[in-house]
């Protein structure tokens, strides 16, 4: 009767150790995106989605805006 029974549990975990899946799922790669925008710290200065620091020029209305290189 202990050989059935061994048996039998050496059946079963080899059934289970089997059947589990142990593939791991691939990390989806993250896309490179556009840079567009900045968002504002303080007054004339701000950062763009690269983290660099961008300085900003007052517009009228109001606003501000990238300052142009030139």
């Amino acid at each position: 009767m202990k050989k059935v029974f061994l048996l039998f549990s050496v059946v079963v975990t080899l059934i289970v150790l089997l059947g589990t899946d142990i593939r791991r799922k691939k990390e989806p790669s993250a896309e490179k995106k556009p840079c567009y925008g900045y968002t504002i710290i303080e007054f004339g200065k701000g950062i763009n989605c690269n983290g660099d620091t961008v300085r900003l020029m007052k517009v009228p209305g109001g606003g501000q805006q990238l300052a142009s290189v030139d």
